[in-house]
């Protein structure tokens, strides 16, 4: 047996911890869509990226539903927007308004009171 098994709360703890890691795979693949999509070449190496990255996420989230239930993991995966927003503005120079950042706010508020 493993220590999680042992341990309820130290399992959701992991299991929010792989969700948000996940949300942030999530983020970083969308924006490697994008690029992709941008690529003047048929073929983009950043599709492939992309393309692995969701892979990477749906494995890692399959971890994370065996110590959390659906109803805490799916509103917690939310924090994949906040993931795009950031990356997006990072990664591809993208802007965002005062709205979308008040949204990030909400989806940040929302995130701490499902997981709490």
């Amino acid at each position: 047996m493993s220590l999680l098994s042992f341990n309820p709360d130290l399992g959701a703890i992991f299991g929010i911890v792989l969700v948000v890691f996940c949300a942030a795979i999530e983020g970083l693949a969308q924006v490697c869509l994008k690029k992709s999509a941008l690529a003047a070449a048929r073929f983009s190496p950043w599709l492939l990226l992309g393309l692995f990255l969701f892979g990477l996420e749906a494995v890692l989230y399959s971890g994370a539903l065996r110590v959390l239930e659906v109803s805490v993991a799916y509103p917690v995966g939310a924090l994949s927007f906040v993931a795009v927003i950031l990356f997006s503005r990072g990664l591809l120079g993208e802007g965002v308004d005062r709205r979308r950042w008040r949204g990030v706010g909400w989806i940040l508020v929302g995130c701490i009171l499902v997981a709490g």
